[in-house]
């Protein structure tokens, strides 16, 4: 593919006390056949992370033929506000995550997520990932996230206001004209940037389109694991405590869950 002809897409590094594992990421990144990306180092405070290893990775994408931006917070602001910085920091038509600990699946992934989100006029599409254990491998999500996103989007908000977050941040992709649209996300939150807006465009009927292949591989350790941080909690209770306050677009037993707690 001709690069000028094709959309630049913002393939996103996000580190926080995890650049140990970047190495991985990059070398997928450096491996995709998608002519046309910006790849953006951002790193939210972190007190390990090594500046001039971040350099030399990024001077490895430059090498492919990436544009690479490098970006350090002198403190830590939270998930939120720091994607956030990233979205006004991209200058893609599209943006793809893939962070420490994450490698796409393919030499291919890039440029089967643009083609899909071209050929869909997509704002938002999910996928699939495979959950890297020490001595296993699981796909997920389930297919039947794609279908319920297509027959019953409203109904799957509502669900997963009562149980979890179903759509996983590290194999969603999002267009510029998604947060032209509808905003960046609710710095109300801290950690939890997704969950609250994924379930707002449900409950509004935003359209997110699936795409029913992997796209990333994801390790399961280290920070991917161990008990849920007190300010998720506390994000997630906010979320249920502002859908209380406006249940609009959501089931009838949603609305009566959230008045119930």
């Amino acid at each position: 593919m001709d690069k000028q002809i094709v959309p630049l897409v913002s393939i996103w590094i996000l580190m926080y006390n995890n650049a140990v594992e970047l190495d991985d990421t990059v070398d997928s990144i450096v491996s995709q056949d998608y002519p046309n990306a910006e790849v953006i180092f951002s790193d939210d405070g972190s007190k390990v992370t090594d500046p001039d290893k971040v350099e030399k990775l990024a001077q490895k994408v430059r090498n492919r033929g990436y544009a690479a931006k490098i970006f350090f917070n002198k403190e830590n602001v939270g998930t939120v506000a720091h994607i956030n910085s990233v979205i006004d920091r991209s200058e893609g038509k599209y943006f793809v995550s893939c962070c420490p600990g994450e490698r796409f699946h393919t030499s291919g992934t890039v440029s089967s997520i643009v083609k899909a989100m071209e050929r869909n006029k997509s704002l938002m599409m999910t996928s699939r990932r495979l959950d890297v254990y020490p001595d296993k491998i699981k796909k997920r999500p389930s297919v039947m996230l794609g279908i319920a996103l297509k027959i019953c989007p409203k109904a799957l908000a509502g669900y997963m206001v009562r149980k979890r977050n179903l759509i996983s941040g590290c194999c969603t992709f999002e267009s510029r004209e998604l947060f032209e649209k509808y905003g960046k996300y609710d710095t109300s939150y801290r950690l939890v940037e997704d969950y609250p807006y994924v379930v707002d465009l449900l409950r509004n009927g935003v359209r997110i389109d699936f795409m029913n292949c992997v796209t990333v591989e994801h390790t399961i350790g280290g920070v991917s694991t161990g008990n849920i941080h007190p300010a998720v909690i506390k994000d997630i209770e906010h979320m249920r405590e502002v859908l209380k306050a406006d249940p609009h677009g959501l089931p009838k037993s949603t609305i009566k869950y959230l008045n119930s707690i």
